[in-house]
């Protein structure tokens, strides 16, 4: 009886208001149906909340222990005197390995402070410089002389600009991190032949692949014929290697590669085994550093090379306007001098 009667015994009209009506529907006050319906659409989504942080947070941990596994080697930085750069502004030294104790690719990628500009400086490595401790040689020889470190040394001697990491691309990780991206296209403007050789089974395999004159898709495997062409010189190799960088770098801005959190841990998985990095260069940092590349892709980006003279058949820099490209990289504005200076822009293609 107390389930269904009041305090004096009688069965409670509140309680019990709209019972009987044809085919058993409630009459009088509206069933709870709609804020039961409302309580699971805010517990759902509180939870689906919940759910997306946890990814975020899992995500994160995730690219740290990606940049966790990058290379490392000592680096010394020097503290150059009187030379400041914008707050916020950051400056890599990337080489590249080419032949023992060489290196292919010599630039200063810059970072602008603002975070939403850059650049790529390109040094030629073909030119003389004075080596700390060697007198005057081929940039692209300092790593003969020494580590990493000398070249640093060598590379603020000669620019007075402020390095704050250095890293080194194997090209062997290039041919993964393209098949992540799905590819590149590059330019060239004749028709070559890349003939490659391998040892299997204690036999000289040869193969070949033909680049057209024209636009041609790279991916990981034909990557390998473009970068180890043996019929074109070390120093147009450096000019393809460039090309095959910018063209990496425009794709990563243009789709967003880095900053789409479907595609970004496969592409910094991928730039992380293609990688060698000072070792003050912190996770927090390598992970900053790659989600800001998108500042020198696509128009964003301003391409330069220090621009250079032949005397005597040495090369050495044209140094009345190479040195205001180095005031240009202390100064965040690249972009200006390229506009000043337009011969000096990189072409997106082998010449």
């Amino acid at each position: 009886m107390s389930e269904i009667s009041g305090q004096n015994g009688q069965a409670d009209p509140e309680r019990f208001a709209g019972r009987g009506s044809a085919g058993g529907r409630p009459r009088g006050r509206r069933p709870a149906r709609p804020r039961r319906g409302l309580r699971i659409a805010l517990v759902s989504l509180a939870s689906f909340v919940v759910l997306l942080g946890v990814a975020a947070v899992g995500g994160y941990a995730y690219v740290n222990h990606l940049a966790g596994n990058i290379q490392r080697i000592p680096v010394k930085f020097a503290k150059l005197d009187g030379v400041t750069e914008p707050a916020g502004a950051t400056t890599v030294l990337i080489t590249s390995a080419s032949e023992p104790g060489t290196s292919g690719l010599i630039m200063l990628l810059h970072l602008n402070a603002d975070g939403k500009r850059g650049g790529v400086v390109s040094i030629p490595p073909q030119i003389l410089v004075q080596v700390p401790g060697h007198g005057l040689k081929r940039i692209d020889s300092t790593l003969g002389y020494g580590s990493p470190s000398l070249l640093v040394k060598t590379v603020e001697q000669l620019t007075h600009v402020k390095i704050d990491h250095y890293a080194s691309i194997n090209f062997t990780g290039v041919s993964n991190l393209l098949n992540v991206i799905g590819g590149v296209n590059v330019t060239l403007p004749k028709e070559t032949v890349s003939k490659l050789s391998a040892s299997r089974q204690e036999k000289t395999v040869t193969k070949e692949y033909t680049f057209h004159a024209g636009v041609n898709h790279l991916n990981g495997i034909t990557a390998v014929y473009y970068v180890r062409n043996p019929s074109i010189s070390p120093d147009a190799r450096v000019v393809f290697l460039q090309s095959l960088l910018r063209a990496i770098l425009d794709k990563i801005a243009n789709e967003h590669l880095l900053t789409n959190p479907l595609t970004a841990v496969r592409v910094v998985h991928a730039m992380v085994a293609m990688l060698t990095v000072d070792s003050n260069f912190t996770n927090s940092e390598v992970e900053s550093f790659a989600t800001r590349l998108e500042s020198v892709g696509g128009s964003a980006g301003t391409f330069v090379t220090a621009p250079t003279h032949t005397v005597s058949g040495a090369v050495h820099l044209n140094s009345p306007v190479s040195d205001e490209l180095w005031a240009a990289i202390r100064h965040d504005s690249i972009a200006a001098f390229a506009k000043k200076y337009p011969a000096t822009v990189t072409p997106p293609a082998p010449g």
